[in-house]
């Protein structure tokens, strides 16, 4: 591609990825994939196809870890749906990682068993403090102590 090519793709940006970025993205799979072809309408249509939220970098990863692993061409469709994987495991870890967060706060906060014996005990000493009272039955008889 030209530079006034890459200039005038430079200035539109459809996504995270401008343009030019996604004409790098098309040359780096031309260097796993001969089959794969740069032109400006390509760049255009992959642009249009990507998750705006995916950057060169990531994608460049993904594109590796596919050739790494297949032979077959690559499309956006195989990028989207692996930057859609990692972030839904990034956000699973992130979400493991607070709620382990919180259990360890949630421990921190917990009373020691010697302060559970404590209040254990001042709440067995209020409930005693009036036992002599008589206990009831159902029908107004004071029950036995058998």
């Amino acid at each position: 591609m030209n530079s006034l090519l890459i200039e005038r793709l430079n200035s539109q940006r459809n996504s995270e990825m401008n343009l030019s970025d996604i004409a790098i993205l098309l040359g780096y799979i031309g260097i796993y994939d001969l089959r794969i072809q740069v032109d400006e309408l390509k760049v255009r249509a992959w642009a249009q196809s990507l998750d705006s939220d995916i950057d060169l970098e990531e994608a460049k990863k993904i594109v590796s870890a596919h050739y790494s692993n297949h032979d077959t061409a690559i499309n956006p469709s195989h990028i989207n749906r692996e930057w859609r994987h990692r972030l839904a495991s990034r956000r699973e870890r992130e979400r493991s990682q607070r709620m382990s967060l919180e259990y360890e706060e949630n421990e921190k906060r917990k009373a020691s068993p010697e302060a559970v014996a404590k209040y254990m005990a001042e709440i067995r000493q209020i409930l005693n403090r009036g036992t002599d009272a008589s206990l009831e039955t159902d029908n107004g008889q004071v029950a036995s102590d058998s």
